[in-house]
């Protein structure tokens, strides 16, 4: 057993810190609750409640709709969770008309709204510049705001700030709690 008798509740505009040391299970967590983890590999059993309903019980199709839409999560490397061969603005357009139902000119209004909310509008050229021309903090800022494209109620950051400096480590964690009061998380 992995994790066993694990049991906590998330109320609206609250933040929840899960800590323990490497290897507790605090990621493993995280990505239960999306009902990411293989089926497989991983004997999932409880409850996973959300807005009344348990994850675990919901089927593909019902899961994809929440996943992003309504449950969002930021990864803790976002050089493995970003594409590599495609640019920053092609993974956010994408990500668009997967989700949302928006045309060609709401999608750039909406995706030039998230760079500002997560502070990259000052950066030349963002949107046609691929993962690896970026610096990990911009990296991580790319990562919260396509966590935030869907306007989800529950953000999930799975160690946002492990690859990152001390002093951009503060801007990102600081930048999360601006977010969580600005887009009621």
């Amino acid at each position: 057993i992995l994790l066993n008798n694990i049991s906590f509740e998330i109320s609206k505009n609250q933040i929840v810190g899960l800590v323990g040391e490497s290897g507790s299970g605090k990621s493993l967590t995280a990505l239960s609750i999306l009902n990411l983890l293989s089926n497989k590999t991983y004997d999932s059993s409880g409850k996973i409640l959300f807005k009344g309903k348990n994850i675990l019980e919901l089927n593909l199709n019902e899961l994809q709709k929440i996943r992003g839409n309504d449950i969002s999560m930021i990864f803790q490397e976002p050089m493995s969770a970003l594409n590599p061969t495609m640019s920053i603005g092609n993974q956010l357009i994408e990500l668009c008309k997967r989700h949302l139902n928006l045309n060609g000119d709401e999608i750039i209004i909406k995706i030039n709204e998230l760079i500002k909310k997560v502070k990259l509008d000052d950066i030349k050229n963002l949107l046609i510049k691929y993962p690896h021309e970026i610096s990990g903090g911009q990296k991580q800022r790319v990562m919260i705001a396509m966590a935030l494209l869907c306007n989800p109620s529950l953000l999930i950051a799975d160690e946002p700030t492990t690859a990152l400096d001390v002093t951009v480590q503060n801007e990102i964690i600081q930048l999360i709690k601006d977010l969580q009061k600005s887009e009621n998380l």
